[in-house]
């Protein structure tokens, strides 16, 4: 009965304990472990304009310079941060002039989410509940993209096989497919 008790107490407090692990890595400047998109804002945590110092700031350091040959995607400065576990899955941050103009997820990452409560893996169907101002629409390679104009920014969410596949920010003359 004690080993229950024990069991039981150690389980509700695991929610609490991660959600303060999360908080401390982006504290600390690091790579969440559950992320948030505010939709025309942040995505991680960082935003369009955010100059590299301050993407640091926010990400940190461990971070690996796209150098895809022949590839749009790297013409300019993009930090990729994957975490060190695991599939290579993190975020994108793509700069001009030295300031973000682009921040995308790389890969579905569980346990990321919109500020609205949209998750990774939710149906796209559930996309049109939440975000009925998405009416933009992008075929991208690989992956299609519904988003939306929020003042500056677009706020993009990625879609493959029927489920919400990642996010992206980005800034006017940008591309949504990132």
């Amino acid at each position: 009965m004690l080993v229950a008790l024990v069991l039981s107490l150690a389980l509700a407090l695991l929610p609490h304990s991660h959600a303060q692990q999360a908080q401390a890595s982006q504290a600390a400047g690091a790579l969440p472990t559950r992320g948030v998109f505010v939709p025309g804002k942040t995505l991680a945590g960082v935003g369009l304009g955010f100059t590299q110092a301050k993407v640091k700031q926010v990400l940190g350091a461990n971070y690996q310079v796209c150098t895809v040959a022949n590839s749009d995607l790297c013409k300019e400065p993009v930090w990729l941060y994957e975490y060190t576990r695991g599939e290579p899955l993190g975020v994108g941050v793509k700069f001009h002039n030295g300031k973000v103009s682009a921040v995308f997820t790389l890969g579905v990452i569980e346990g990321w989410k919109t500020k609205d409560g949209l998750k990774m893996g939710d149906p796209v169907s559930n996309i049109y509940t939440i975000y009925p101002t998405a009416t933009g629409y992008s075929k991208c390679i690989g992956f299609e993209a519904l988003w939306m104009r929020n003042g500056g920014a677009t706020s993009a969410i990625y879609t493959a096989s029927g489920i919400v596949y990642g996010f992206a920010l980005t800034a006017p003359g940008e591309a949504v497919c990132q």
